[in-house]
């Protein structure tokens, strides 16, 4: 039973780690026609995600502390993640990746096996969501799996860009 929320909260806590780094690094294609100086359009240029972000991550499994270091190149971001689980402590690493498309964003986190500590390094997690970043706010939802817990559900991520 701890396993399971503990793997849950990793889980959440790399995928909130991935909306957040989504949400701030943009992704999605590039407009067709000339863009114009409009910040609302969904075809804007993509908010800039580059940077440290931190948070909390929330999902069926509990919740968690996560940051994410991105880096960005038009488009697309990719970076690290880490996360501690707020009942046990645990910690854990991954990595995030996606697309923004204006403030709009997909995202994509992993954290390998090996990559928690404790008892739960045999444990690996996988997770997609979406989200929105505004000025040094993202948020967005997700859901995943968990090899060692399973299905992770109703997944939120906030993140504050430091």
């Amino acid at each position: 039973m701890r396993l399971n929320r503990v793997s849950g909260v990793l889980l959440g806590a790399a995928l909130g780690v991935l909306v957040i780094s989504a949400a701030c690094s943009g992704g999605g294609s590039s407009p067709t026609t000339p863009s114009s100086s409009s910040p609302s359009s969904s075809s804007s240029t993509p908010a800039s995600v580059g940077g440290s972000w931190s948070g909390t991550a929330t999902d069926s499994s509990g919740s968690g502390l996560m940051t994410w270091s991105l880096s960005q190149s038009g488009t697309s971001f990719s970076g690290t993640l880490t996360m501690t689980d707020n009942a046990s402590g645990t910690k854990a690493t991954g990595t995030v990746s996606g697309t923004v498309s204006g403030t709009s964003l997909t995202f994509s986190l992993s954290v390998p096996a090996g990559g928690a500590d404790g008892s739960f390094t045999s444990c690996s997690a996988t997770a997609s969501g979406t989200g929105s970043v505004s000025g040094a706010s993202l948020s967005g939802s997700y859901t995943g799996t968990n090899s060692c817990s399973g299905s992770v559900s109703s997944g939120t991520v906030t993140l504050s860009k430091q």
